[in-house]
């Protein structure tokens, strides 16, 4: 079993992928004949999640772009906020052993 933390860094990876992948759609939203990718998230055998990167068939769409940023960037925080939480009781913990 993997620990909070590692739990936690893998989704943050995750999310840090698929906003890369949102980027480069963004930026190449102009560009002539370009498709779009997607980060797909999948659980792995730890507890964590990966997130796999395939291109598409589609255009980028500005709007579904938006609702990916604003949902890795809602992930991400989230997941920030376990780890905050994790040492916030590792702290506590050792506070009491001590």
């Amino acid at each position: 079993m993997s620990s909070i933390a590692n739990i936690a860094d893998s989704a943050l990876q995750a999310f840090s992928t698929s906003q890369q992948v949102t980027a480069h759609n963004v930026a190449n939203l102009n560009t002539d004949e370009f498709k779009a990718s997607r980060a797909t998230f999948q659980e792995n055998g730890k507890g964590g999640v990966n997130a796999t990167v395939s291109g598409t068939r589609d255009t980028v769409d500005i709007s579904r772009e938006a609702v990916n940023l604003l949902s890795d960037t809602t992930g991400f925080k989230a997941n920030l906020k376990v780890l905050k939480a994790a040492d916030e009781m590792t702290k506590e913990l050792l506070s009491i052993k001590a």
